[in-house]
């Protein structure tokens, strides 16, 4: 029995290729726009943006509260429940998937934006900031929602097939993958936010001094 479920996998990711592409292609979309958007940033808006990070860079190794317990349950819960397990939740019904896609072009468009914005002001500073503040923890942070994401649209996918008349389709058996992918995602999800929590800002630190 254990050694069907590897197999059972392999050939749901083989089956969904399509679906997980296309959803990289959206994320991928939001990240390109988040970067564009930042050449429609007015004057001001730059500088009270760049403000903003310059005073959190400097700040950041005067302060404990990253690694606090409240900081990292804040992050895990906003991470897991807001993120992924919205996700599972739009992807039970048909109607709430263009909404996944939505909320992966919104996560993809603020990444995007985030490290366009700091590459635009800093240059290579912002370069070697964005590697160490935004890539660590977004190692894991895309691959969830990613694998969320498809999960939840193949599930949305099979219901919808359902409804138009299909009855070789074994809901439970769908169901119950979508809940063990969206547990995975969770899983590296919590990865991410100790990383978050605790390696990212001393990487930021150690950048800092240097920068």
């Amino acid at each position: 029995m254990a050694r069907q479920v590897p197999g059972a996998f392999q050939g749901y990711f083989r089956r969904r290729t399509a679906a997980y592409m296309f959803v990289f292609v959206v994320f991928i979309m939001g990240t390109i726009s988040g970067a564009f958007a930042v050449k429609a940033l007015s004057a001001e808006q730059r500088d009270d943006l760049a403000g903003y990070i310059q005073t959190f860079f400097e700040a950041l190794p005067n302060t404990e509260a990253a690694g606090s317990p409240t900081a990292v349950r804040q992050t895990f819960l906003q991470n897991i429940a807001k993120t992924v397990g919205l996700i599972w939740l739009l992807g039970l019904s048909v109607l709430g998937a263009p909404f996944v896609l939505a909320l992966l072009f919104l996560r993809g468009f603020v990444l995007g934006f985030t490290v366009g914005f700091m590459v635009e002001e800093m240059v290579f500073k912002g370069i070697a900031l964005a590697v160490v503040s935004v890539v660590p923890h977004n190692l894991l942070v895309v691959p969830a929602i990613i694998l969320a994401g498809g999960a939840a649209l193949s599930f949305s996918w099979s219901a919808l097939r359902i409804l138009m008349g299909r009855r070789d389709i074994n809901m439970y058996q769908q169901f119950f993958r979508t809940a063990l992918l969206t547990i995975a995602a969770c899983g590296l999800m919590g990865a991410a936010t100790l990383v978050e929590a605790f390696v990212t800002p001393t990487l930021i630190e150690t950048a800092s001094r240097y920068l």
